[in-house]
């Protein structure tokens, strides 16, 4: 059996991600009849969720005929339960990864490419000192990022991936991130895409007094919440944030703004409200590689990368 995951970002119900989880490792093996599950209170520990949502989803297994409970000895699979090919289990899955992509904003195509990137990063035959994982924002940023580094530093294997996706990046490999996500992945000790004045407005930014409001900029609500809660991760939680995704949003949003944070997509958002509000200081992330960044990685990678070309950096807090 492998571990049930449930991702909470998903506009699936736990309770059904948690069966068609359970469904698709009996169909393809994984779960063979007889076999024995966790507890309930087990399976709620592990999964971080109420334990009465764990029970709904196991009654309603049962009443399918995928599982069996046998009273104070525990719940099992069921010896005749529910068959599908795995082929067409599989394809199931699928199936309901891109609904769930499609309703995220994600096309198939882009889908492929993220789930060719994981598959790198588990699989590929690279040696660890010549792979990196980038974290972004964007699928935008993440490409964009990742054409950059793979030129910059020939032979090395990029794999972009968004915050999220962070968990699966195996031990011992660099992690590159932009510069709002470097504070909430300390942890990785990251090399932060961003020269010194970017961080040292960063600096500046967790120094505003509690309450403070600052704007963030970006194309779409989802970037401007992934912003958002790296940087309440990271140590900002004392601010408050709202997001600009639209210019009719600039005159109303940015009236008690301390601050503007602009991720790539937001530049043009920016300058408005740069127009509308002359003295208001803005962070941006920087569009290109800064050389110092490229240094830094190319000592965690051991010195396999070339050495680094020079780059210009855009301003930060101006």
């Amino acid at each position: 059996m492998q571990a049930f995951r449930l991702n909470r970002s998903s506009c699936v119900p736990l309770k059904e991600q948690l069966q068609a989880q359970i469904r698709y490792q009996i169909a393809a093996g994984l779960l063979h009849p007889g076999d024995q599950l966790p507890s309930l209170r087990d399976l709620a520990a592990g999964l971080a969720i109420n334990v009465n949502t764990v029970a709904r989803a196991v009654e309603e297994l049962i009443g399918e005929g995928y599982l069996t409970s046998h009273q104070g000895k525990g719940i099992f699979v069921a010896d005749e339960p529910p068959g599908q090919a795995p082929g067409a289990a599989l394809r199931s899955l699928l199936s309901g990864v891109l609904a769930t992509a499609q309703e995220w904003g994600m096309d198939a195509e882009e889908l492929a490419l993220d789930l060719l990137s994981q598959a790198q990063l588990a699989r590929s035959p690279a040696p660890a000192a010549n792979r990196v994982v980038l974290v972004a924002t964007a699928r935008s940023d993440l490409r964009r990022l990742q054409r950059q580094l793979e030129s910059q530093l020939p032979g090395t294997q990029v794999a972009a991936v968004l915050p999220e996706e962070l968990g699966h990046v195996p031990p011992g490999i660099p992690v590159v991130t932009t510069l709002f996500h470097g504070p909430a992945l300390r942890r990785w000790q990251p090399v932060v895409l961003a020269g010194a004045e970017s961080r040292g407005a960063l600096d500046r930014l967790a120094r505003l007094p509690a309450g403070s409001c600052v704007a963030v900029a970006a194309s779409d609500r989802v970037q401007a919440a992934r912003i958002q809660q790296s940087l309440e991760q990271g140590g900002f939680g004392h601010l408050r944030f709202r997001a600009v995704t639209a210019p009719d949003e600039v005159d109303a949003l940015l009236g008690d703004s301390a601050c503007l944070l602009a991720a790539p997509s937001g530049y043009p958002l920016a300058e408005a409200a740069r127009a509308a509000r002359p003295g208001l200081p803005c962070i941006r992330e920087p569009l290109a590689t800064p050389p110092e960044a490229l240094t830094s990685l190319r000592e965690a990678l051991g010195g396999a990368a070339a050495p680094p070309r020079r780059v210009a950096i855009r301003s930060s807090w101006v």
